[in-house]
């Protein structure tokens, strides 16, 4: 006969192996529902992109001519084109399109009514922890604030905006001085002036200032916190794009790439120097940020993996 400590025992180990075989489960579904979710998502803006999304087709060199044809001013477009109007019928929400040649990002912007349901819904209001690119619900879709705030996920398969963080490597910004945002009704390009690790509570996320004189401390701030100097200047006669995604370096911290917002028909001088030799990029300290008083604060959400 088995004693009562024997039994005890064997009571605790099976016990216990209820308990690790639980546990080997529930990480074996967390680690399905990630990847699924990262596959999913992965497939779903993938087939944005293909159906919504066209690239532009080369220049045709202008064949040579024995008398030289009047200068004209040289017209630049961006390398890809949006079918709004198809995006528009699946999800009403639609704000741009946000671009950045040879990188992860190709993404649709939408505008909710809250910071809140676009964290973990896709374009097509699946639930999905990738999420979609979302402004901020305190900016105006036509980028009439000072600031304009854009948010996306920090995804382990580099989806979304996990990019961002590539700009802290010395040289990426050489390759990838510009991103491009298209809305129905005119295309942006975005020239980087700053880009900085920061918190989430940080004055990079106020949106309007009262004055220009505010505005003008508020954009020699962020310019001198950048990793780098970019040689983009901008003043209180500009419109900025704030760019945003969760970083791991301590809790509630962010990464963010700050640019400029120049209409692409007043873009020439950003253009053809991008095109013929990206901007030399120099390492400078990084510098605490002034306190600004722009209406508004910074987002209150979480963004994360």
């Amino acid at each position: 006969m088995k004693s009562a400590k024997q039994i005890l025992w064997k009571g605790l180990l099976v016990v216990l192996l209820g308990v690790f075989l639980g546990v080997f489960i529930f990480a074996a579904y967390q680690l399905y529902y990630t990847f699924n979710g990262y596959r999913q998502a992965t497939k779903k803006y993938n087939s944005l992109n293909e159906q919504y999304v066209s690239t532009q087709p080369e220049a045709t060199p202008t064949p040579d001519v024995t008398e030289k044809p009047e200068e004209t001013p040289e017209v630049f477009t961006a390398p890809i084109t949006i079918d709004f109007d198809g995006l528009k019928e699946r999800n009403k929400d639609i704000a741009g399109w946000i671009y950045c040649p040879d990188t992860p990002i190709s993404y649709p912007v939408v505008r909710g009514a809250d910071n809140d349901y676009y964290l973990y819904h896709s374009f097509d209001g699946d639930l999905n922890q990738s999420g979609t690119i979302f402004m901020d619900m305190v900016c105006e879709v036509d980028l009439s604030q000072d600031n304009t705030i854009l948010y996306g996920h920090h995804m382990n398969n580099r989806g979304m905006f996990a990019s961002l963080e590539d700009y802290r490597q010395e040289g990426y910004l050489e390759e990838h001085p510009i991103f491009y945002y298209l809305t129905p009704d005119e295309t942006y390009v975005l020239p980087i002036f700053s880009m900085f690790l920061t918190g989430g509570d940080s004055d990079v996320y106020a949106f309007n200032f009262a004055t220009d004189d505010e505005y003008t401390k508020f954009l020699e701030s962020m310019t001198a916190r950048s990793n780098y100097d970019t040689g983009i200047d901008v003043t209180s006669d500009d419109h900025i794009m704030t760019l945003s995604t969760c970083a791991y370096d301590y809790d509630d911290a962010r990464y963010v790439v700050l640019c400029k917002i120049v209409p692409i028909s007043e873009a020439g001088s950003i253009l053809k120097p991008a095109q013929e030799k990206p901007a030399e990029a120099t390492q400078t300290a990084e510098a605490p940020a002034e306190n600004t008083s722009g209406e508004g604060t910074a987002a209150q959400i979480t963004v994360a993996e």
